[in-house]
């Protein structure tokens, strides 16, 4: 007859300990109350976000504007810069198309540089939807007595009962209908 050795025996001992206990713990655990929420469509179509779209439209016009603007008195000056090269000296010609490249540059430099501003404003703007809407649907849980609340996205199947996203949009829109975003510059 083979003897067990002391390790494996207290291993068996601390596993049977730790399985007991477990289903001890299981007994407490209240039943789970789930709901799923569409968090994508949450973010697409609130007030708060069609809100934000309506303001990045008019800064993306006004941005075409200034753009158009300034790519017209570009060529302007590149026109006038072509006439010029057959009657200055070549010197005078290159420090003329010198400071020509230089408004270039300046104005991709500007338009880069308000598009990342534009790009930050929606990102800040989308974070304040977000922080909104947690504590909107915290209490909405508390209320209604769920424990987990899944996105919609991570669920393969689920009973469209425990959709909760239509009375979320609801509450975020009777709460948190605009949001302010930065005007780049």
């Amino acid at each position: 007859m083979r003897h067990l050795s002391p390790l494996p025996l207290w291993f068996l001992i601390l596993l049977f300990v730790a399985l007991e206990g477990a289903g001890t713990q299981a007994q407490d655990m209240p039943k789970a109350a789930i709901a799923t929420l569409d968090y994508a469509r949450i973010l697409q179509a609130s007030d708060a976000a069609k809100d934000i779209r309506r303001q990045v439209k008019l800064y993306q016009a006004g941005f075409r504007k200034k753009i158009q603007t300034a790519e017209h008195r570009l060529r302007e000056t590149e026109a006038e810069l072509k006439r010029q090269s057959k009657t200055t000296s070549p010197e005078a010609f290159g420090k003329r198309r010198q400071k020509f490249k230089s408004q270039v540059v300046a104005v991709q430099r500007w338009g880069q540089g308000y598009k990342r501003q534009l790009e930050r404003a929606v990102k800040l703007a989308a974070a304040k939807v977000q922080r909104a809407f947690i504590p909107i649907v915290k209490k909405y849980m508390r209320e209604r007595g769920f424990n987990v609340i899944v996105d919609s996205s991570l669920v393969l199947f689920a009973n469209s009962r425990i959709d909760i996203t239509d009375e979320v949009m609801v509450l975020l829109n009777q709460n948190f209908s605009t949001v302010a975003v930065s005007k780049p510059q």
